[in-house]
């Protein structure tokens, strides 16, 4: 008798979860074998990123149950906190992934996405909005015409948005909401600080400095070019986009049709991608070399053609979500 449809389906998941498990187990030896130049331990770190992590984001849930008690003159900077908060936890887990197995990081991304959620209905619920002024901004020219609408009253009906875009733009070093521009960094701003881009489209980005981190959400049609940076680069939702990155280590999510010059020296991961191509990076200018050094980044190791793929669980064939980009399609004159 054939055996049940249930019983099938049951051992097909089975199948599933073994391979996907030796898939992790192998990609925490290669790790091993990464790790092992610098003397560091994968499961060591993992553990201390645990509990690093969980000891901040109870730290951050707690002073968000003590929001409503804070004096008003203190209660623009206690949020400006929270927020910056939010990005710490975030820089940890992008700064850690590479020690990682997928359900830990999946795990240690919802946990966030809670975290960050409980701060945004703060910020909505306790906004001081006088204080802040969360109404449309006049021009300066028109700054002599009264608003049609009184101040801090929208009737779109997303005064809430606005308060958390308020503080977090006080917390953003990069670039959001821009279209059609060329957008450049000064190197001294850059150093050791996270590069943020949002939302742009049909954009050049610039950033010939050594920042700690990149993150880069919702791109389309960009080219982005960057020095060393010192931590990782946090790559989300970009479309027909061409990155320039260095970094101890990249990770890519929901990506699509993009290249991407790489020099890593710890993990590069994907997940949710498609159409990713991948080549040596080769930006080149004048104070490159000392930027390596500020970065502290190894010139002699580069990761850059081997990308771990979370949703390709077939060991026996390579993931055909992304490759490495034939030779004679690299681009190299990025600053002619």
């Amino acid at each position: 008798m054939d055996p049940p449809t249930n019983s099938i389906h049951t051992g097909v998941l089975e199948r599933m979860q073994r391979r996907q498990e030796e898939r992790e187990e192998r990609s925490r030896q290669r790790q091993l074998e990464r790790e092992e130049q610098t003397g560091l331990s994968t499961s060591a770190t993992a553990d201390h990123f645990l509990k690093t992590f969980q000891g901040m984001r109870a730290d951050l849930e707690a002073r968000v149950e003590a929001a409503e008690g804070v004096a008003a003159d203190e209660l623009t900077e206690y949020l400006d906190g929270l927020v910056k908060g939010v990005q710490e936890l975030q820089d940890l887990l992008n700064d850690s992934s590479r020690h990682l197995v997928s359900f830990q990081q999946k795990k240690a991304q919802k946990e966030l996405d809670d975290a960050s959620a409980c701060v945004q209905a703060a910020v909505a619920t306790l906004q001081p909005k006088k204080k802040f002024g969360f109404g449309r901004k006049k021009t300066a020219a028109k700054s002599a015409v009264p608003p049609k609408k009184p101040v801090n009253k929208d009737s779109t009906g997303e005064p809430e948005k606005d308060a958390l875009d308020k503080l977090i733009d006080r917390q953003l070093f990069g670039f959001r909401d821009e279209t059609g521009r060329t957008l450049t960094v000064d190197p001294k701003e850059l150093t050791g600080r996270q590069l943020n881009l949002h939302n742009l489209v049909d954009c050049t980005v610039i950033a010939l400095g050594t920042p700690g981190a990149i993150q880069a959400i919702s791109l389309d049609h960009c080219i982005v070019l960057v020095g060393p940076a010192a931590r990782s680069a946090f790559i989300k939702d970009c479309r027909h986009c061409t990155f320039v990155l260095a970094g101890q280590q990249m990770r890519i999510h929901n990506t699509y049709d993009s290249d991407f010059y790489l020099h890593v020296t710890g993990a590069a991961i994907i997940e949710g991608c498609r159409k990713v191509r991948v080549a040596p990076y080769n930006l080149n200018y004048p104070e490159l070399e000392q930027h390596y050094l500020t970065s502290g980044l190894n010139t002699k190791i580069n990761y850059w053609d081997q990308l771990d793929d979370f949703e390709w669980l077939n060991e026996d064939e390579e993931s055909p979500n992304w490759s490495a980009m034939p030779e004679g399609e690299r681009r190299c004159d990025w600053l002619a």
